[in-house]
């Protein structure tokens, strides 16, 4: 007879648990933003009553969201007293530069497609196209909730890839700016360097607003159009920057993208890719594999893509010597040579 393992520990519900109650934890970040509860207490509200009277908010209702914060560990809890994390201290006080709470109301705009993910797996139809139907008003109000994302990445690479000391002198293009955040960073990193921002019209005047902020409206030149349709030219530029947008556009688009840039590329140019990048296998990154899920609800063709398939279709479109920049981020950055 078998003898049974008894080292073997029986599954627990638990893990359903956490997963059930998980909007849960995203309904108290927001809603802590939206009071302002970080940016109250960096003002010098610590007690519950203190931090309700500045939140305009009741007292019970502001003493439970601090207790749950508490438990999320954004800010702290000593002796009836709250104060910042480290991490809330950094990204969620309004008004700093790194302020990530425009970014984390976007959650707001997500509720009704994620309620409707059960219909559009059983139809393969998107909630809602992100393409030229919604997508330019979308993304107006988007982007600039991405720039805090965004820039420390932008920076991260600038310097990596030696932008101001052994590279310099620029031609960029950075294809769908949104905000303009990656070729604000390399523009700021060599004085020499000059961009042109792509993107549809009512997203540049967006992107203008945020490249005046810099003081670089010298340096920026605009190519208003939808992204499929126009024209990149041939042998023009020193970089031309994907930031995050291959995820949107799908697979075959991005092939068809990779060669439209190697084309507007000068030889020794480079090509320069952001977005979530989820392990080959599909299975651990959960992140990058939660955002495909996403684009299934919000496109017809939008996905997540993996590095062996984004070095296959680089290689194919003619580009060498692929590598990836560690940069703050969900996934590394890829950079491909012509």
């Amino acid at each position: 007879m078998e003898k049974k393992n008894t080292n073997v520990e029986e599954p627990t519900p638990e893990k359903i648990f956490e997963t059930f109650f998980a909007f849960a934890s995203t309904r108290v970040l927001v809603t802590g933003i939206d009071l302002e509860v970080f940016t109250h207490i960096a003002n010098g509200c610590h007690t519950s009553a203190e931090i309700a009277e500045a939140a305009s908010s009741s007292p019970r209702g502001m003493e439970i969201l601090l207790n749950s914060l508490a438990g999320l560990n954004y800010i702290t809890k000593t002796g009836g007293t709250y104060h910042l994390t480290p991490l809330a201290e950094k990204f969620l006080i309004k008004g700093r530069p790194a302020y990530f709470g425009d970014f984390v109301q976007h959650a707001d705009s997500l509720w009704e497609p994620w309620s409707n993910l059960s219909e559009v797996v059983r139809t393969g139809k998107p909630f809602k196209r992100l393409e030229k139907e919604h997508g330019p008003e979308f993304f107006q109000e988007l982007v600039s909730r991405l720039f805090p994302m965004s820039y420390p990445g932008a920076k991260a690479a600038a310097e990596a890839l030696g932008v101001g000391i052994e590279w310099k002198n620029l031609n960029v293009l950075d294809v769908a700016a949104g905000s303009g955040a990656w070729g604000i960073a390399f523009a700021e990193s060599d004085p020499g360097t000059k961009v042109t921002a792509h993107d549809w019209q009512n997203i540049l005047d967006v992107t203008k607003k945020f490249v005046g902020k810099f003081n670089l409206s010298q340096r920026f030149s605009y190519l208003a159009g939808d992204i499929n349709e126009v024209d990149f030219g041939q042998n023009h530029y020193d970089l031309v920057i994907l930031g995050h947008i291959c995820h949107t556009e799908g697979a075959e688009r991005t092939r068809i993208l990779f060669s439209r840039a190697y084309r507007s590329l000068r030889r020794g140019g480079r090509l320069l890719i952001a977005d979530m990048i989820p392990d080959d296998d599909r299975c651990t990154a959960v992140f990058p594999l939660l955002f495909a899920v996403n684009m299934l609800i919000n496109s017809t063709e939008g996905n997540t893509f993996t590095m062996a398939e984004y070095r296959k279709w680089l290689e194919e479109a003619g580009f060498a010597d692929v590598t990836t920049i560690d940069a703050p981020g969900p996934s590394p950055l890829i950079v491909a040579s012509r």
